[in-house]
This record gives C-alpha cells, sequence and structure tokens, in this order.
C-alpha cells in the first residue's frame, strides 16, 4: 500500500429528486461527513464517531466500516484492516443521504489506501453498506455523493450512472425534529400504482433531465412534482403541505420531500433566507415541531481531504 492514512469527506445528497424515485440524486455542497482510515494488523477493525450523530461503532453495523471491509474484499484484500473515525456531519434519518455519505466516505477512503482507482468498485462497496441500514442495494444517494452534481441511476443492473452538471442554485434544506427510517418509508409505498401516476412521473422526469442539461433552474423548480413516493411518505412528515405552501408563497420556485423524509427542500435563486425562515415557521405553526435548517448549493461530490 501506498499510504497508511487516508482522510475523505462525504457529502449529503438529496434521493428521488422530485420524480426521478430510487433514479435521481442532487449531491449538495454541505453538511459533509469526515471518515478518516488508518491502515491497521489484518483483521482489525475499530470504529470511532465524532460530532453530532450517535451512530453504531460495531464495524458490521456501521455502514462507513462494512463499505470499507466490502471495497477490500472486492479487490482481494482480505487481510486488510483498519481503526475509523467517522466525524459525522448529519444526523441519521434525517432524508440528506446521512448513511448513503458514511458509505462512501468508508468506501474511497479504503479505495485510497488500496490504490483502488475504479470508482464503481467504490459505488458497489458503498451501495452495500446502503443495504446494511435500507435492507436493499439502492445507487441514487450514494452515486451522487460519489460522483457529485446531478445523477441518474439509468440501470441498476449494469450499475450505469449518468451525470449531470448541474446549475447553481440555494437549497434551502429544512429537518423537522421527527425521524423517518428508510425501511418504514419504503413499507409504506404500494405495491402497484395507477397508470396515470406512472405516466405522470415519466412525463416529469424526462422534463427534469432536459431542465439540468439545458441549465435551467425554473424548469427543473417546476418538474419536482410526484406521484409515486411522495404522497404516501409525506403522512410520515407532520405539517408537509403546510411547509410545502409556505416556502412557495416566500419566493421558492419549487419544493419536494428529501428522500425518504423527513427533510423538505425548496429550490431558489435568491430570498433563501426568508424561505427557509417560512418553512421552519410553518413546522413549528402546524404540527408543532421544531426543525433545523440550511442553505446550500449542489455540490462536486467526495473527495480525497489528505493522504500520508
Amino acid at each position: 500500500m501506498r499510504y497508511s492514512k487516508a482522510a475523505v469527506s462525504s457529502p449529503a445528497s438529496i434521493a428521488n429528486f422530485g420524480p426521478g424515485f430510487d433514479s435521481f440524486g442532487l449531491c449538495l455542497d454541505m453538511p459533509r461527513d469526515l471518515v478518516t482510515l488508518r491502515c491497521a494488523a489484518a483483521g482489525t477493525f475499530q470504529v470511532k464517531v465524532t460530532g453530532r450523530a450517535a451512530i453504531p461503532t460495531d464495524p458490521l453495523k456501521n455502514t462507513a466500516s462494512y463499505a470499507a471491509m466490502k471495497l477490500a474484499e472486492s479487490c482481494g484484500h482480505e487481510d486488510f484492516g483498519f481503526s475509523m473515525t467517522i466525524k459525522k456531519g448529519m444526523k441519521p434519518g434525517s432524508g440528506i443521504g446521512s448513511s448513503a455519505a458514511s458509505s462512501v466516505g468508508g468506501a474511497l477512503a479504503a479505495a485510497t489506501l488500496l490504490g483502488v482507482k475504479d470508482k464503481k468498485l467504490v459505488l458497489e462497496a458503498a451501495a452495500k453498506g446502503e443495504e446494511l441500514i435500507s435492507g436493499a442495494m439502492h445507487f441514487d444517494n450514494v452515486a451522487a455523493a460519489l460522483y457529485g452534481g446531478f445523477t441518474v441511476v439509468s440501470d441498476a443492473r449494469a450499475r450505469t450512472i449518468l451525470q449531470i452538471r448541474p446549475p447553481r442554485f440555494e437549497v434551502v434544506v429544512v429537518v423537522p425534529d421527527v425521524t423517518v427510517e428508510t425501511r418504514r418509508a419504503r413499507a409504506i409505498l404500494p405495491e402497484k400504482v395507477h397508470m396515470r401516476d406512472a405516466v405522470s412521473n415519466l412525463s416529469w422526469a424526462s422534463g427534469m433531465v432536459h431542465a439540468m442539461m439545458k441549465r435551467d433552474v425554473p424548469a427543473i423548480a417546476s418538474h419536482l412534482d410526484d406521484s409515486l413516493s411522495i404522497p404516501y411518505r409525506k403522512s410520515l412528515v407532520p405539517g408537509y403541505d403546510a411547509v410545502r405552501e409556505s416556502a412557495l408563497s416566500a419566493g421558492a420556485l419549487g419544493v419536494s420531500l428529501g428522500g425518504s423524509g423527513p427533510a423538505v427542500f425548496a429550490i431558489a435563486t435568491g430570498g433563501s433566507a426568508k424561505i427557509r425562515l417560512a418553512m421552519a415557521r410553518a413546522f413549528k405553526e402546524s404540527a408543532g415541531l421544531e426543525s433545523e435548517s440550511f442553505v446550500t448549493f449542489p455540490g462536486e461530490g467526495a473527495r480525497i481531504e489528505s493522504v500520508s
């Protein structure tokens, strides 16, 4: 191995991004997790967590360490051992890709130490970290966190990821004080949907890709509608409709649910402070929920911060 220590920062992301259920992802510039990996004796795995979230430190239950292990296994390095420190920048179950950020950070840090350049191997390992939490391999969050920008999982079986560089716009994110587990959010979805809903989402999703390629922010915002998941998942986020209306009234161009929730995000090209305040107030007044919020922009993905 060329290096004995690597530090990787991995960002939050918004999965589904409107009509792109299990397909679209938008990387956010912040917040970020910082994963630091140090080589250790073969078979040694240690995890320490700092920051603002309490997550498992058992290496087999932590998404970052599990992804790092899977990356090493895929490359024939079963003798790889490590100690890992994770500084969490976001809380789990918030709807902004917390587990994906950790998974990508762990997989990319391991790849850096092992000299692995193939990002598809990193993507695969990170998705296995996601599987640990949700029960199934999903690529929308991990693809966005790894590659940055706007990503489309165009073929999950072939692991085909399309990357589009989005225009710059403000993303106002408000996370109410309620937790939505990914497993529960998936269980609430129907097994079958009406043809009209499928057609609507196909139309909106096609328009979203075109708008991203044209770098047209108003068009991006206008294609945030969804008929497949949000009508069902919004019941897990008290006050969602009131928050959506408050954001639009305050000047947001479009509003949607972040991943499986509870985060709600709005797109704007100005006035983000006003929108942020209106959304937080709506959560409080309509559902009695405190919330935390921030304003960010589309980001460029995970990055190696240092190696030694």
